[in-house]
C-alpha cells in the first residue's frame, strides 16, 4: 500500500512538473501527501517562442528547396483504376492530383519540400505529407511514360493512368 501511495505522489510530481504553471496560480497542499512539497517556480521571462529568420538561418529553407515545383508533364489528375477518375461517390482512393508543390492523395496531402537528383526521366522530391491527423515525411520518385505514371517510393510501387 505505501509503494501504490509513493507512486501515485512521484506520478503527480511527474505530472505537475510537464504542465505549464499559470505564475498568478498557487499550489496548495490540501493534506493529502503532508511529507512532500511541491515548488512552483515564476515563468522565466527571458524565454520567448519567437523565432527570426535571421537568428535561425540555419533552419530556414534554402530558396532553391523553396522554389521547386513539380514540372508541368507531372500536373493533374491520375488514377489507378478508372473508376478514380470518374466516380462521383467520393470512393476513389487511388485517385492522386498533382499541382505544382502539391500531392493530393485520398486522405493525406504531400507537400514538395527538396527536389532529390532523379534520372533524366524522373522527379523525385522529399515531401511533407499531412493526413488523417499525422505528420510524417519521405521520399517520392515520380516517372511518366506517355499516359501513364509510377509513383516509387520506400513502400513500393503504384503506377497511375491520366484522367481525361
Amino acid at each position: 500500500m505505501r509503494r501504490t501511495a509513493a507512486a501515485a505522489a512521484l506520478l503527480a510530481i511527474a505530472l505537475s512538473a510537464c504542465q505549464r504553471q499559470d505564475p498568478n496560480n498557487i499550489a496548495i497542499d490540501e493534506g493529502n501527501n503532508a511529507n512532500s512539497q511541491v515548488e512552483t517556480l515564476p515563468p522565466d521571462e527571458t524565454v520567448t517562442n519567437e523565432v527570426s529568420v535571421s537568428d535561425n538561418a540555419e533552419t530556414a529553407i534554402p530558396p532553391e528547396a523553396a522554389s521547386a515545383t513539380f514540372p508541368a508533364q507531372y500536373h493533374g489528375r491520375w488514377g489507378m483504376v478508372p473508376a478514380d477518375c470518374t466516380s462521383t461517390r467520393g470512393d476513389n482512393k487511388g485517385l492522386i492530383t498533382i499541382g505544382d508543390t502539391t500531392v493530393r492523395f485520398f486522405e493525406a496531402v504531400a507537400i514538395l519540400k527538396e527536389q532529390r537528383p532523379a534520372i533524366p526521366e524522373s522527379f523525385s522530391g522529399l515531401f511533407s505529407f499531412t493526413g488523417e491527423g499525422q505528420n510524417w515525411q519521405k521520399v517520392m520518385t515520380f516517372t511518366r511514360t506517355g499516359d501513364s505514371l509510377k509513383r516509387a517510393e520506400e513502400e513500393g510501387t503504384f503506377t497511375y493512368k491520366r484522367c481525361a
